[in-house]
């Protein structure tokens, strides 16, 4: 039996690999009509064998009902391929293909190609999952595997880049070009050096779509490793209630992490998708969308990246397009999806609790401390900047809007400016102080646990909290509460300050010709991972954009290795669990 097993470890891992290489093969080049048939029966050989391998553990195991308990996931997947494969073979009909019918698609055997890779990777994703929890890798601590998932992300979207199929050219993208785009999808930036609607076919803008979703998840779930893996190597047993409570959970062994992970991809994906209906049913009717599907794809895209703060757009000029600029429903929707990311996914749950704010039974509150501060500093941000905004452009920018275009303009541009990304006016042509007001802002960022970038909001908040203590020179329980908090808050705005100082010097000697007010903006956009951009994005040097892309990537795994290090400082009121986040 043990070399059965051997045989099947074997061959499980050549099908994964041969599957992944089948599948970029498929959609990065060109093929033939008459390649469908043979790819369908390649994929069903491969499903195949992973049911004969589910089964034949199944029936060694000896415990079905625990084996399907631990398997669960993928016992689902294959009974539900098995079944249909089996009404396929006996009836002639694939239920698959009639469902996928309705989209309306006429290429529908495509349509199903897609349909069944998404469902194969899948399953490969959980047999290589098998394999890699077994390897050295795991050993690695837990910032360095943060470090290394985005490396391997940003690799494999960059080779993908590159392929002929992913561009309108037949082309590819070249190396460099590649590689930007794919540290500023999985950094969820947005500063591009194409024009994504026109460069990309619709198979690179799917690629991506993923890669933005990759990496606004990724962050979320390493955050949440992070913790629950270091939370063995803290002794108080307060430390250890404050964890649990930002987590929001209960346990910080095995299942319960599990839980909250599952909760937060279902928070997620609920989200994007009630987000993408509403702009499928708000799109302006003088976008000429080449088909229903087009228009549920664009839907679908700037929900992803509007919730995963990446900036994305897939109109040329961005949201100042003509037929977007004064859609100020779309605008509402897009700042609505931004605040609902970069808030925070345990703030989010507690948004759920506010029902019980008005239940006089219970006193305290039902919200925890670091959701109250996400909460609060988020809406003062986005008052205070979105007033700031119209007080200085209604004479400029703003003076041909109506008064509801005026406000909506200025909030969504205080909204974007934490990390979003999107514009909706010419950031070019904003005067100065303005200008000054989003670097600010896009340096503060979004709330910690959220797919935003930035300081974060905690930190901000920290910050402020203990100059106001020093300036009226009282000890009070506040200021003991938050003594050891100011100082990581203030290693991280210096570590801060320090990147992006160091980065603007470098890019001051690499482009001479650029203003240095400029490369400010474009070094700050992209250490908060915002995306907005002066213009200049795409006339750096080579030398330049490598700064860029440097940046990016500091800034999105930059701060939260550095406040996980932080993170035995974690401290309690009153002998509580309402800890504040930092980081």
């Amino acid at each position: 039996m043990k070399f059965l097993f051997q045989i099947l470890r074997i061959v499980n891992f050549l099908i994964s690999i041969s599957v992944i290489g089948t599948l970029i093969y498929f959609h990065g080049y060109k093929y033939t009509p008459e390649h469908l048939h043979d790819h369908l029966v390649y994929l069903h050989i491969c499903f195949g064998f992973y049911l004969t391998q589910y089964s034949i553990k199944l029936i060694v195991s000896g415990d079905w009902k625990g084996y399907i308990t631990n398997n669960r996931f993928e016992h689902y997947i294959l009974l539900g391929l098995a079944s249909s494969m089996l009404i396929n073979w006996l009836m002639d009909f694939s239920i698959s293909q009639w469902m996928l019918s309705f989209t309306g698609i006429q290429e529908i055997n495509h349509l199903y190609i897609l349909f069944l890779h998404i469902w194969v990777l899948i399953i490969v994703a959980i047999e290589l999952g098998k394999v890699a929890t077994k390897h050295t890798i795991w050993k690695l601590s837990p910032p360095w595997l943060f470090i290394t998932s985005f490396v391997v992300l940003i690799v494999i979207g960059s080779s993908l880049f590159m392929l002929p199929e992913m561009t309108t050219s037949g082309n590819g993208m070249a190396f460099k070009d590649a590689l930007f785009t794919s540290v500023s999808a999985n950094c969820v930036t947005g500063l591009t050096i194409v024009d994504v609607s026109t460069f990309f076919t619709i198979k690179g803008k799917i690629l991506l779509m993923v890669l933005i979703q990759f990496g606004g998840l990724n962050i979320i779930s390493f955050a949440t490793f992070f913790i629950s893996k270091y939370h063995k190597v803290i002794t108080s047993t307060r430390t250890d209630e404050t964890i649990k409570e930002v987590l929001h959970t209960k346990s910080l062994e095995g299942d319960a992490t599990k839980n909250m992970l599952r909760k937060v991809i279902y928070t997620t994906l609920v989200i994007e998708l009630a987000g993408a209906v509403a702009l499928y049913h708000f799109w302006d009717e003088t976008i000429s969308f080449s088909s229903n599907f087009n228009k549920l794809f664009y839907s679908i895209f700037h929900s992803i990246s509007a919730f995963n703060n990446a900036g994305f757009t897939l109109f040329t000029e961005g949201f100042i397009n003509a037929s977007i600029v004064t859609n100020y429903t779309v605008h509402i929707i897009i700042a609505v999806l931004i605040v609902l990311g970069g808030i925070g996914f345990t703030t989010l749950w507690d948004l759920t609790k506010l029902k019980h704010i008005f239940n006089k039974k219970i006193k305290p509150s039902p919200f925890r401390k670091s959701s109250i501060v996400a909460i609060t500093t988020s809406l003062l941000l986005i008052l205070i900047g979105g007033f700031y905004y119209v007080i200085q452009e209604q004479n400029d920018s703003l003076q041909n809007l109506s008064d509801f275009g005026v406000y909506v303009t200025g909030f969504f541009q205080s909204i974007t400016a934490r990390t979003a990304g999107f514009n909706t006016a010419d950031i070019g042509n904003l005067s100065m102080p303005v200008i000054v007001m989003l670097i600010l802002w896009m340096f503060i960022g979004a709330s910690s646990g959220s797919t935003g970038g930035g300081i974060k909001t905690s930190t901000l908040y920290v910050l402020i909290l203990s100059l106001w203590e020093r300036i009226r020179g009282k000890s009070s329980h506040v200021s003991e509460m938050i003594r050891d908090l100011f100082k990581k808050a203030m290693t991280i705005l210096v570590y801060s300050l320090l990147v992006v100082a160091v980065g603007v010097v470098l890019l001051m000697f690499t482009e001479e010709d650029q203003k240095w007010i400029d490369l400010i903006f474009e070094a700050v956009s992209a250490y908060g991972t915002v995306g907005l951009s002066r213009g200049i994005t795409d006339k750096l040097s080579t030398s330049g954009q490598f700064i860029i892309m440097i940046l990016m990537f500091i800034g999105r795994i930059g701060p939260l290795a550095l406040a996980y290090t932080l993170i035995k400082g974690i401290e309690v009121q009153q002998g509580t669990s309402e800890g504040v986040m930092i980081g």
